[in-house]
């Protein structure tokens, strides 16, 4: 499973798009790449089941303009889960170094911010294959 995502985090099919030297590999490395993907796709199968299924059900919550928000909403948690769990990660990683970690503040955003990227993706994704059941959702997001 780290593989997988390392795939997806690193860019690799597009040229190592999202590769961060030397982080990249201290990630993958400390298999935090596992433990952060799964927790974007639950998370992004989890919320958009909500939305369709629950929340879109209610007043006028099936427009697009809630659905932009709450993919959003999806976007800021997948960025905290992504940050918060990479510094842990780096650090366990370099608790037994006396120098501590390499890696700046920069490498953790970048990298969060391509968790944001497959969250959206993968929310939409999901929206596509959520959407047909449900009640009042089932033309949002088009």
């Amino acid at each position: 499973m780290n593989d997988f995502f390392a795939t997806i985090y690193e860019g690799t099919f597009l040229g190592d798009l999202f590769y961060l030297d030397g982080f990249s590999n201290d990630m993958f490395e400390a298999n935090a790449y596992m433990s952060i993907g799964l927790i974007m796709l639950l998370s992004s199968a989890i919320l958009e089941l909500i939305y369709y299924y629950f929340i879109s059900n209610y007043g006028g919550f099936y427009k697009k303009r809630f659905w932009s928000i709450w993919i959003l909403i999806i976007g800021i948690i997948n960025f905290a889960v992504a940050y918060y769990q990479s510094t842990i990660a780096i650090e366990d990683f370099y608790s037994t170094s006396t120098e501590g970690s390499p890696h700046s503040f920069m490498e953790h955003f970048t990298f969060s911010m391509v968790n944001v990227l497959w969250a959206i993706i993968f929310s939409f994704l999901f929206s596509i294959v959520l959407k047909i059941k449900s009640v009042k959702a089932s033309k949002t997001p088009f």
